[in-house]
């Protein structure tokens, strides 16, 4: 009797295998889950000043946290469906770094909307740049996909 190598062991292999070099995408699927989570848990959080631009945008919090929270759940479906199949799928990652990229641009862009200088201006804006890292390096696997190991 043969084992698929598309089955079992095989698959975990390859998640821990894929896992390494994707770090930063996890991370940042997980940081988008919790970050819609914290708006989920803090009601009135938009009432504060340097959350005007997401009030003026989204209203309250809640539906900015829901959408937060399915796109990050999205994207880490999407790492999970990457990291297990034999044949990777980087457009997958492609596109949930895109929106990824979209996300923190346009958090950096509500923060700044407010007029409020805080600690977000360290951390949002290069969340994005991450992301542009994470659609290169997904880039360079479909290429590797395509037309093999160039080096």
């Amino acid at each position: 009797m043969m084992v698929s190598p598309h089955a079992g062991p095989a698959i975990w292999i390859r998640v821990r295998h894929r896992f390494g070099p994707r770090t930063g995408e996890w991370l940042l699927a997980g940081h988008t889950v919790a970050w819609g989570y914290v708006l989920m848990a803090a009601p009135n959080l938009f009432d504060q000043p340097a959350w005007a631009g997401f009030r003026a945008i989204f209203g309250d919090e809640t539906i900015l946290g829901w959408i937060m929270i399915f796109l990050g759940l999205l994207r880490f479906g999407g790492l999970v469906v990457n990291g297990a199949r034999k044949d990777v799928t980087p457009a997958i990652r492609q596109v949930s770094a895109g929106i990824g990229c979209l996300i923190w641009v346009g958090i950096s862009y509500c923060y700044a909307s407010s007029a409020v200088m805080s600690t977000w201006l360290a951390i949002y804006p290069i969340f994005a740049v991450g992301e542009v890292i994470n659609i290169h390096r997904a880039a360079h696997d479909q290429g590797e996909t395509r037309y093999g190991k160039t080096g």
